[in-house]
């Protein structure tokens, strides 16, 4: 059932409508509740709907940064931000990274994009190498995208993060192309007799160290025959920190063709938010080996 005298936006996805009902020279968008429904038909339908009834275009480019935190960016952006008029900048803190959102509004896209493209120079400039994309591309996109365009094979071995990067691979399209395996190797027998970590670096450095990390990385590249490995362990929490090791600790590992580098992260956050950005960072530093 809908108003007397309202238009119908279709649902590709569901049953409910979405309805518009323009009146007094109001407009009244009624959208279903699910987003998988709402924002393809926003998209398909309320957007055109609503661009016939301005004589104005709005475009937005996001800017996808990480390795720097929100208030790092503003600081770093304060200039742009502070005397912004047309187009507007807008930073998001996100869990993992932070995008930075540049909206235009024009006569048209084409000068609206016009409008962006200095700012956007400016915002490269100002904080290249953290960004990793700047044309709504993922980190996973675009990981997968380099390690396929240099002729490499990944193998994943997670500890800290469960299994986090190895999801965020696979859901892309054609990453089997790239991905050949990933292992879960959370307790330290599985380090030794899945990855061949060496024990005695585990007595010694513990299982949340470089060595270890390192271990892993290797490990995991020779066994499954990939030219690259990357590895995570660390503490997420809320339990099993100490003053040496506090909760947030991480270190990753990445091998590629037997060259080996580590990187030790202190992070915030609750524990999925730990994760979370530990499978990021380790996605970021596939992404800067080959950027």
């Amino acid at each position: 059932m809908i108003p007397e005298n309202a238009s119908v936006l279709p649902n590709d996805n569901g049953s409910a409508p979405g309805v518009v009902v323009e009146q007094d020279g109001k407009i009244l968008i009624l959208l279903p509740g699910p987003p998988h429904e709402m924002k393809p038909m926003f998209i398909n339908y309320a957007i055109p709907f609503l661009r016939k009834k301005s004589d104005t275009v709005f475009v937005s480019r996001t800017v996808k940064i990480i390795g720097l935190g929100e208030s790092k960016v503003e600081s770093m952006l304060s200039a742009l931000i502070n005397t912004q008029t047309n187009p507007t900048i807008a930073p998001y803190a996100k869990v993992g990274d932070v995008h930075v959102r540049i909206t235009a509004s024009a006569k048209s896209v084409g000068e609206a994009e016009r409008r962006i493209a200095p700012v956007l120079e400016d915002i490269h400039k100002k904080l290249t190498p953290h960004i990793y994309s700047d044309d709504d591309s993922t980190l996973p996109e675009l990981v997968l995208r380099l390690l396929a365009s240099n002729n490499h094979t990944l193998a994943i071995a997670e500890s800290c993060t469960g299994g986090l990067i190895s999801s965020e691979l696979v859901s892309i399209p054609g990453s089997s192309s790239v991905v050949l395996e990933g292992l879960c190797t959370y307790s330290n027998s599985a380090k030794i007799s899945r990855l061949g970590v060496d024990v005695s670096l585990i007595k010694s450095h513990g299982a949340v160290s470089a060595q270890v990390a390192a271990a892993m990385a290797e490990g995991v590249q020779k066994t499954s025959g990939a030219s690259i490995g990357i590895s995570t362990t660390g503490i997420a929490g809320p339990d099993g920190g100490t003053t040496e090791k506090p909760v947030g600790l991480v270190y990753i590992g990445l091998c590629i063709n037997g060259k080996t580098k580590t990187e030790k992260f202190n992070l915030i956050g609750n524990r999925n938010e730990i994760r979370l950005r530990a499978a990021n960072l380790a996605m970021d530093m596939l992404r800067q080996a080959f950027a």
